[in-house]
């Protein structure tokens, strides 16, 4: 005598327990990344995490694919239900303090107002989940969209610290490409400019300039492809190995996408000019032509077109043995039901009193004051000055609030160009030099860490990098230029930090001990040194150009601090 579902109690406590597990997990994420307001995004009101994410997509079209990384998540979920449910419920403790630590993460991001602990706390409290519900068999079966659901997370700080160099690789790479075809450049930095022509009385970049900016980097189609090499992969190959290398191949393939459009559009503005492949100046905002937006679409034509060629090789090379197999776990005895309502209860406990003490925190947002003055003088110790005023294209790129004091001091055997950069309300509203200048062409030789006597009583950690470059004269002969740069941030109390990563995590730190969010300032002073033949350098050229600068800075700071 059979008996039914419906009269089978224990599975039917079995179904309560899956509903209730399932119920419970999507209404604690729906509400820690799309309903609780976690951040002043807009610095009016705060939103949530997902409204963060619309934000920035909104802004930026480069950032769209977060928005499809959930739904394609779900979807993966769903193509796996067949195998989720043979699976019991066997919540693991290990989730615990999984959860723990995202609920940490969680509130440590919504105090110091940035979305990034929280956007680590989200994959981390999905982990949690996963493992406090279901168990490492269920961990087993949903890696995979688990690792994926990273894509839902804009990436703005790896893109800032890859974006440099895959700009000079690209820049590189189409100059060594474009003079092997015969068009004649010169690569300074990340610009591609045309060569200068005696004969035809043409001087260096009349044809074009072109400059590999972050658009053009490879570095905003990556993500996106790193996206799509994981998704195809997971679906077209069968084995990890076969997997990961096509993952890695996003990289190369987006750098190769866009040495094809670097080349196509050097190759547009010898046929058909400049303003036709590029485009047109307007009140210092470039307007792109319609043949460099077609030439973007190049980036994911090649890039894709690589992709289907190695997945077709890798299946009927590295695959044609594999064997896919049903690695899931076998069916087994559900725990008792006691058990899987305590890890329940242990859910609501951990991130119920997370979200209860990120309601109770003082979470105003108190912008510091500057800690500097903002106005150099214009004479100081014996040097004469210029003012050098913030160009179109720093106005451009930066925040609208952020303003930079810049002024050229020179005496007989010393140049200094100083520059004062007043961050606006936005925490990471500045730069660091260490990134900004190799793509002018200067390459680093050196950093390292110095303690400065700012005079007054006040000294400063701060980096001072040196640096050089080639170049050629009207005769062709080469020298090389050498320069010292120094740098430093301070804060709204005073404080300095030597590093932009040190000024970053005293950001985090002071806005969540001590609800302070600093408005610093960026101190940069760079000493070009006499240009000498390469190989024949002074050794004390730096010696005494750093001394030069300590003194002019004694003399300079006194009058800058704030209080």
């Amino acid at each position: 005598m059979s008996v039914t579902a419906d009269l089978d109690p224990s599975l039917s406590s079995r179904q309560r327990q899956r509903w209730a597990a399932f119920g419970l997990s999507a209404l604690l994420m729906m509400v820690l990344l799309g309903a609780f307001p976690y951040q002043h995004w807009d610095f009016i009101e705060r939103s949530s995490i997902l409204g963060g994410i619309v934000r920035k997509a909104q802004q930026d079209a480069e950032w769209w694919f977060c928005l499809v990384t959930p739904f394609i998540v779900a979807w993966l979920v769903s193509r796996m239900r067949s195998s989720l449910a043979t699976l019991p419920l066997q919540g693991s403790w290990l989730g615990a303090p999984v959860l723990v630590l995202g609920m940490i993460l969680y509130g440590f991001g919504y105090k110091a107002d940035t979305a990034y602990p929280g956007y680590a706390a989200g994959q981390l409290l999905l982990l949690g989940l996963i493992l406090q519900l279901g168990g490492l068999p269920w961990l087993r079966v949903l890696f995979f969209p688990w690792a994926f659901f990273v894509f839902t997370w804009p990436m703005l700080p790896l893109e800032s610290l890859m974006a440099v160099p895959l700009r000079m690789w690209t820049a590189k790479l189409s100059a060594l490409v474009l003079n092997l075809i015969g068009v004649a450049v010169t690569q300074e930095g990340t610009g591609l400019h045309s060569a200068a022509d005696e004969l035809a009385g043409r001087e260096q970049g009349d044809l074009f300039q072109l400059d590999v900016e972050e658009p053009c980097s490879g570095i905003r189609s990556l993500f996106s492809l790193m996206m799509l090499s994981a998704l195809y992969g997971w679906i077209s190959l069968k084995t990890w190995p076969a997997r990961g290398i096509l993952f890695a191949s996003a990289i190369p393939l987006a750098m190769l996408g866009n040495l094809v459009r670097m080349v196509l559009l050097a190759l547009g503005c010898l046929a058909f000019g400049s303003d036709v492949a590029i485009g047109r100046h307007l009140n210092g905002h470039q307007e792109m032509s319609f043949y460099h937006s077609m030439a973007g679409f190049t980036v994911f034509g090649v890039a894709l077109a690589g992709m289907f060629g190695i997945t077709t090789w890798m299946e009927r090379t590295l695959e044609t043995r594999a064997v896919l197999k049903d690695k899931s776990a076998p069916a087994a005895a559900p725990p008792a039901g006691s058990q899987t309502w305590a890890h329940l209860a242990a859910v609501l406990v951990i991130v119920g009193g997370g979200l209860l003490y990120c309601a109770g925190m003082d979470t105003a947002y108190h912008v510091g004051p500057l800690g500097i003055k903002s106005k150099m003088p214009s004479l100081l110790a014996g040097f004469a000055s210029t003012d050098q005023p913030m160009t179109a294209r720093e106005k451009a790129t930066l925040a609208e609030d952020v303003r930079i004091d810049r002024r050229f001091y020179t005496k007989p055997n010393r140049a200094i160009l100083a520059s004062i950069v007043l961050g606006g309300a936005e925490k990471r509203s500045l730069h660091s030099p260490d990134v900004c200048l190799p793509a002018q062409g200067w390459m680093v030789s050196n950093a390292r860490p110095v303690t400065l006597d700012l005079g007054g009583g006040r000294n400063a950690e701060a980096t001072l990098m040196s640096m050089y470059r080639d170049v050629e004269d009207a005769q062709g002969r080469r020298a090389r230029l050498r320069a010292l740069n120094l740098f430093w941030y301070i804060g709204s109390d005073g404080s300095t930090s030597a590093t932009y990563q040190e000024h970053v995590w005293r950001t985090y730190r002071d806005a969540f001990l001590h609800n302070l969010n600093h408005r610093w300032s960026l101190l940069t002073f760079f000493v070009p040194l006499k240009a000498e033949a390469a190989g024949l350098e002074d050794p004390f050229a730096e010696i005494q150009a750093l001394q030069d600068t300590e003194a002019f800075l004694r003399e300079l700071m006194p009058s800058l601090w704030a209080s």
